[in-house]
């Protein structure tokens, strides 16, 4: 189940007050409570599936420096680019301005199953002050039912999709 909040911004078109829905994180599972739960369902053993989780970045990686794309099927492909500053002149241009970046695309697949979630709760997350916002209203987080703790959501991890709302800009009031 997708957990999301209540976000209050500011329409910046009419600057009207508005409030929209933006995903936030309950928690980050770790790959040891990955691993456990991929056991579960398959023959390999916890540490097998750790032991592939411990060797996956530095593949990637290594791909990645070797000039290619890594696309895992279901997931999403990683890529590079790099970005320097232009000069007139091509003999000026180096790697010593190159600043590179790992991008990641996810698969369609993956975006289409997770807009496809039809089920949402909202869960409410402290204001500064320690309180509960009265607007804010919604379900507080419901145990999950496997051995992962479910703890106070992190209003840092969302972001809008920037789809039918406007981008609305915090006010001075937000919970952040």
């Amino acid at each position: 189940m997708i957990s999301l909040i209540k976000k209050k911004g500011v329409n910046p078109q009419t600057r009207e007050e508005i409030y929209f829905p933006q995903w936030t994180r309950v928690s980050t599972v770790t790959e040891t409570q990955l691993s456990k739960r991929m056991a579960r369902g398959s023959t390999f053993s916890v540490g097998e599936i750790n032991g592939v989780f411990a060797d996956f970045p530095q593949s990637i990686i290594d791909e990645l420096l070797n000039g290619n794309a890594v696309s895992i099927d279901g997931l999403g492909t990683f890529k590079l680019k790099v970005s320097g500053k232009s000069q007139k002149d091509k003999k000026l241009v180096t790697s010593a301005g190159a600043k590179i970046t790992v991008l990641f695309d996810p698969a369609a697949e993956l975006t289409s199953r997770l807009n496809d979630e039809k089920e949402f709760r909202f869960v409410e997350v402290p204001t500064p002050e320690g309180q509960q916002d009265a607007d804010e209203g919604g379900d507080t987080p419901a145990p999950s039912g496997d051995d992962t703790p479910t703890p106070t959501p992190d209003p840092s991890g969302g972001g809008d999709d920037g789809g039918d709302t406007p981008t609305p800009s915090p006010s001075g009031d937000d919970e952040d």
